[in-house]
């Protein structure tokens, strides 16, 4: 009988263990059943535009399991992209309160709860943690592009300036060009000329082809007399940014009316239309061959820019010459009906777009409304523009 128990307690012994793996199957397996309804439960609040009842649900699931920490912040990420921030703030703000969050979790909850932060406008709040949490090395690439953007919103150049220092140097390389548009701000609320030229030079030291920073010296160079200047910084500008030039026409105007120098006013517009400056130029160079009287150079150089690319600015250069030349009658009158109809086009048309949204203005932005991009608003290119 000793014998027989003997041989009885292995068996008994698996037995235990075989039904307590059992029970604890069972319960993982009501758990996750638990846990795939609540979350079933929860999709279709989202669904039935209860999204009240679903935050309630996802949170009060937290206490599950901590898996569903990553679930719960790309929840939140959602609801403050559908623009509903103070629903996204309320889960951030749970995560964070539970004392059981790892540092790591904690952190990247705290990052998007900056995000929820800057999304509704609370620009002091987000900055606070920011700038928390760009003294940790792991999130201070992030936080410093997130505080780049509030300073940006809040217009505090020269704090937004200063975060870029702390960038590693490839990043600070990647955004030389709107650290120059950052310096040229500064300039434009600096009343003080003088000043205005240093911050101007240091844009032109983060970004030597900034256009904008060229377009700025040119109109103080001009109101300071400084007419060797202004030749260079225009000359500048061609090398730099040629499109840009058609902007820079009243300074050029400006100098040939303060110089008289005919001969280096139309080698400058030469010069930009060779780099590729576009109609505007082309029509402002016709123009000054017509009051000096050269006719047929004026005709031949829009018909051969008309040849090559054609533009309703040229076109309607080329009609104005024609009507000049016509005699009275109802051939000119047609001819200047038409003529008339094609500088409406042009009016009404925009004259400027975005490189990267493809925002549309009728005028010269250097931060774009629309997608928040510096200098990617450019002239028109093509029939209706350069």
């Amino acid at each position: 009988m000793l014998e027989l128990l003997f041989l009885l307690l292995p068996i008994a012994a698996a037995y235990g263990w075989y039904m307590g793996r059992r029970n604890l199957r069972q319960k993982q397996n009501l758990k996750q059943k638990q846990l795939s309804r609540d979350y079933f439960t929860g999709l279709n609040f989202l669904l039935s535009n209860e999204s009240d009842k679903a935050v309630d649900l996802f949170i009060s699931m937290l206490d599950v399991d901590d898996e569903t920490i990553d679930t719960h912040l790309s929840l939140g990420s959602l609801f403050r992209k559908r623009g509903e921030v103070d629903r996204a703030i309320r889960i951030h703000q749970n995560l964070i309160a539970r004392p059981s969050l790892a540092t790591e979790q904690r952190d990247l909850a705290m990052m998007e709860l900056g995000r929820d932060y800057l999304a509704a406008g609370f620009y002091d709040r987000a900055e606070e943690i920011f700038l928390n949490l760009a003294g940790q090395e792991d999130h201070s690439d992030d936080a410093e592009k997130e505080l780049i953007a509030i300073y940006q919103m809040t217009k505090e150049w020269q704090k937004a300036i200063d975060i870029t220092r702390r960038l590693p140097r490839k990043s600070q390389q990647s955004l030389k060009p709107v650290i120059a548009h950052f310096y040229c701000q500064l300039a434009e609320e600096n009343e003080d000329k003088n000043s205005q030229i240093k911050l101007l030079r240091q844009a032109l030291k983060q970004d030597c082809a900034c256009g904008r920073a060229l377009l700025a010296l040119s109109k103080i160079y001009l109101e300071f007399k400084q007419y060797d200047e202004v030749r260079q910084t225009l000359e500048q500008l061609c090398t730099a940014d040629a499109e840009l030039f058609a902007d820079a026409l009243p300074f050029a105007k400006r100098l040939l009316k303060a110089t008289g120098d005919n001969h280096y006013y139309q080698q400058l517009l030469v010069s930009a239309i060779e780099k590729g400056a576009g109609a505007s130029v082309i029509v402002a160079l016709a123009l000054h061959m017509l009051d000096a009287g050269d006719v047929k150079g004026a005709e031949s150089l829009v018909l051969d820019a008309l040849y090559r690319h054609p533009t309703m600015r040229g076109f309607q250069l080329l009609m104005q010459m024609h009507i000049r030349q016509a005699e009275k009658g109802q051939a000119r009158d047609s001819l200047a009906m038409l003529e008339q109809l094609v500088e409406q086009q042009i009016r009404f048309r925009p004259s400027y777009r975005c490189r990267e949204c493809g925002f549309p203005s009728h005028t010269l932005y250097w931060h774009c409304p629309s997608c928040k991009n510096w200098g990617s608003i450019k002239r028109i290119r093509g029939l209706d523009g350069e």
